[in-house]
């Protein structure tokens, strides 16, 4: 029998159209089951209404809907994992109830621990003392100093630089608030996204507090933000936990001090008791008038002798020379009289030299003239330098009529 491979040809391909035909019926099949089960209708559980944080959930709360499969994410709850837990934070109406938004009990924040107060409850800014202490931790108590500085007053002693206004004592701290959240410490670890070599990198840093929570009673608080706006300081002492019996035998008193009056007053009975305090007078310390004196001094110098015919033959002399200073310091053309209360006298013109001796104010030194090294600094009769800034040119007719009015007082 003669082969023919036309008809060979046209059952080849007959066959491939048949092959894949069925490849095609097989998958039209299973994708319309697969949009069968997507689109086959679930019953779930969402919420009726708003619920807020730590409700306990009941049926009046639950609302049954059906949805298609394909939308649900998750595993839908039943009806018996959903009653009797509470709600971990907010779920809003028609949302469904998802497993992780529920907890058997009751979540315990730190919110409660830190709003725990007893006063007034005030968030004061850590920038507002000069020692703020990121030490301190919720619970801890501290003391609250005012203090302002005598610069301002001159009628206070100029010894004291400082002054204590008063001190609000025992005052707890609740917490901390950190991006506007409650903390129970003032400094915490979190995790921030950073591009690095424009690759993202998860690093973990230090995040400060900016204020504290205080238990602090009203009118301690009006005083602390009275005294920061007068532009006086407040500092912070950690100090120890008051015993029961402290607390209920606490003086709720603080002083005030202001225009040479210290203020008592008692918190409780919102009484006042007035003291006049006699601050101490500066008293102008007497500087008497003095003429610089000094004493001849007597120099051995050396020097080398050549001779002009023979430069290989040298002599060494020696010479004793002695000064005129106590001539020259008694010169009455050239004066001048110290103005500081300390008169600072120096080998050379330059604040880094070394000090020779210190005179005090008032005193009459004698001199050659400005410095040629140094326009700032006046030369003296032997040699030694003073400040302009310490010292005045005065005539001699000037220096007996200071003397004369010092005499009269």
């Amino acid at each position: 029998m003669k082969f023919n491979k036309q008809i060979a040809i046209i059952l080849v391909l007959a066959s491939l159209l048949l092959t894949t035909l069925g490849i095609a019926y097989y998958f039209y099949n299973s994708g319309e089951e697969i949009k069968k089960k997507n689109n086959q209708l679930v019953t779930i559980y969402i919420a009726k209404k708003n619920i807020k944080k730590d409700t306990l959930l009941t049926e009046e709360h639950l609302k049954k809907t059906t949805i298609a499969k394909q939308y649900v994410l998750t595993k839908p709850l039943l009806k018996k994992s959903i009653i009797g837990k509470y709600a971990k934070e907010t779920i809003y109406k028609n949302e469904m109830f998802l497993k992780e938004k529920l907890s058997p009990k009751i979540v315990q924040t730190n919110d409660q621990k830190v709003l725990d107060y007893k006063n007034t409850s005030y968030n004061m800014a850590f920038k507002l003392f000069q020692n703020p202490n990121y030490a301190i931790e919720a619970g801890d108590w501290i003391n609250i100093i005012s203090v302002y500085s005598n610069a301002m007053n001159p009628e206070n002693n100029v010894n004291d630089l400082y002054s204590v206004q008063y001190v609000a004592k025992k005052i707890k701290v609740m917490g901390f608030l950190i991006d506007g959240k409650p903390s129970m410490k003032s400094i915490i670890q979190k995790k921030v996204k950073k591009v690095v070599k424009k690759k993202t990198q998860i690093q973990t840093v230090e995040v400060k507090a900016k204020q504290l929570l205080l238990d602090i009673d009203p009118t301690v608080l009006l005083h602390l933000i009275n005294d920061y706006n007068k532009g006086k300081q407040l500092w912070m002492v950690k100090t120890k936990k008051p015993t029961p019996k402290e607390l209920e035998d606490k003086k709720e008193t603080i002083k005030v001090v202001e225009n040479n009056k210290i203020k008592t007053i008692d918190l409780k009975k919102k009484k006042e008791k007035v003291k006049t305090v006699k601050r101490k007078k500066y008293v102008r310390k007497y500087y008497p008038v003095s003429w610089y004196k000094t004493k001849d001094i007597t120099l051995t110098k050396t020097a080398v002798i050549e001779y002009a015919n023979n430069p290989n033959e040298k002599v060494k002399a020696t010479a004793k020379i002695k000064t005129n200073y106590v001539q020259e310091c008694s010169q009455r053309d050239k004066l001048l009289i110290g103005i500081s209360r300390k008169l600072y006298i120096r080998y050379k013109p330059s604040m880094k030299a070394k000090i020779n001796k210190v005179l005090h104010k008032n005193y009459i030194i004698p001199y050659r003239g400005i410095s040629s090294s140094n326009s700032d600094w006046y030369e003296l009769c032997d040699g030694k330098y003073v400040h302009k800034n310490e010292v005045k040119p005065i005539t001699f007719s000037g220096v007996l009529q200071y003397i004369d009015k010092q005499a009269k007082k």
